[in-house]
């Protein structure tokens, strides 16, 4: 004989509160921003470091930037005393990921 039991109702009461926690959680990752906009930055490059290169702006600031696996080269890796045109971004990290290096003039 099997007997068939209904769900008490603080089981089905838990379940609708974490099925509205979720939907909630889900709109809300829906409504933030996804791609940031892009940054450019114009200087020359003063040091590099395995994947972190630094450069030195216009308004004598140094800045550091890293170079991941997406970074896009239009021509080759920049030396020191290059100038450049750096595309970035904020990573979630907050660090300056960099998209998009242009070599200007040496």
């Amino acid at each position: 004989m099997v007997i068939f039991r209904r769900f008490p109702l603080n089981c089905v009461c838990r379940f609708q509160i974490i099925g509205f926690f979720a939907v909630l959680i889900i709109f809300s990752i829906m409504l933030t921003p996804a791609l940031a906009e892009p940054r450019v930055f114009y200087g020359k490059v003063v040091g590099t470091e395995f994947s972190v290169i630094q450069v030195r702006g216009d308004d004598g600031k140094v800045s550091v930037f890293w170079m991941g696996h997406r970074t896009r080269l239009d021509s080759r890796v920049p030396f020191f005393g290059d100038r450049v045109r750096i595309e970035y971004v904020k990573d979630k990290l907050g660090r300056n990921a960099v998209t998009r290096i242009t070599i200007l003039v040496r």
